[in-house]
């Protein structure tokens, strides 16, 4: 796995991931440290929620069901669904074909086609492949409708199959890249959005910007009031990230307590204003704990700014924003730092 956390912060997620190996007797490797990892570290919010079940419901915390997480979580992200999908296709390419290879005539091209496409499923690995299929499917299924009248009584079933099919899959892609908590984009989706960026500004010559923001002292929101109010505070934060930015702007939670917003056409004077806005509406606010109505004091975000550099790795500018948030934490959080106070 790739973490870009700084030094600080990654070694103290480092110490709590050891510290639960260690307190459940579980072997010092790659899978534990990963799953482990994620769980404090709170990038994996799936990962987080079984976990935490599991030892609500005094499971045997072992190797064998961290590796089962780790499969289901980690590694396969959102192979299952895909798994469900492929099979769904499968069926509809073996009814598809054999109303074809009932009819005679100019139609063995079509059955060609799909049975050439059926082949491609077994080696199917992703979303994008898959559409691909799914889009080819769609063509040869019009084509044949217009080849042949005997077909289209028993193609119009696999025609809208189809299409709930298309449905299906844009739903779960959307899902995939979902963060299942706050219900903004997770770091997955932001990875496929900044490429978009990144693209949009190779062919217009323009930039973005982009704001890493980080709850200050939420470790203590978590302590005193608890991980359920801690998860309020997050969807809550989440929802005014939102209500700030433009109808093209993005803001997404890229783990834990951290969100990243991207702001597309603005430069690093208008990110600052805007990072300005978002900070004063929420230490402006008064927090309280819904259930008591106990206040949870003085709730403040770290910033940090920068600004996208025609052609430079994501990496690159990831890496700039997030030393930029840890300047402002380190000269006394509540406030923002651009690349230009580096």
């Amino acid at each position: 796995m790739s973490y870009t956390e700084e030094r600080t912060r990654a070694g103290e997620y480092l110490r709590l991931a050891l510290g639960l190996i260690t307190k459940y007797n579980l072997s010092v490797d790659p899978v534990n440290y990963t799953v482990w990892y994620e769980y404090v570290s709170g990038k994996n919010a799936k990962l987080k929620k079984a976990l935490d079940l599991s030892i609500q419901q005094e499971k045997s915390i072992n190797n064998e069901l961290v590796e089962a997480l780790y499969q289901k979580y980690v590694a396969d992200g959102d192979r299952l669904v895909v798994s469900k999908l492929l099979t769904k296709i499968s069926l509809m390419l073996k009814e598809i074909a054999g109303h074809v290879t009932e009819t005679e005539g100019d139609l063995a091209g079509h059955g060609q086609s799909l049975g050439e496409l059926a082949a491609r499923v077994a080696d199917v690995n992703d979303f994008n492949e898959m559409k691909d299929i799914v889009d080819q499917m769609l063509i040869e299924t019009k084509e044949l409708l217009n080849s042949g009248k005997r077909l289209q009584s028993r193609m119009k079933i696999s025609s809208e199959d189809l299409k709930q099919l298309q449905q299906e899959l844009e739903k779960s892609q959307q899902e995939a890249q979902t963060d299942v908590l706050t219900s903004l984009i997770n770091r997955r989706g932001l990875e496929k959005r900044l490429e978009l960026e990144r693209i949009r500004a190779r062919q217009n010559n323009s930039s973005f910007s982009i704001i890493m923001v980080d709850i200050d002292h939420f470790k203590t929101v978590n302590d005193t009031h608890g991980h359920l109010v801690g998860d309020s505070l997050l969807k809550s934060i989440a929802q005014l990230l939102k209500t700030h930015l433009r109808k093209n702007d993005i803001a997404a939670r890229y783990g834990g307590e951290e969100f990243l917003i991207l702001l597309t056409e603005t430069g690093i004077d208008g990110a600052m204003a805007v990072g300005e806005k978002i900070r004063k509406a929420l230490s402006a606010k008064e927090w309280k704990v819904k259930d008591t109505g106990k206040s949870m004091g003085k709730i403040t975000v770290s910033m940090g700014v920068a600004l996208y550099r025609l052609n430079e790795p994501e990496k690159d500018l990831i890496k700039r924003v997030d030393d930029a948030l840890y300047l402002a934490k380190k000269k006394g959080r509540n406030q923002i730092c651009s690349q230009d106070d580096l």
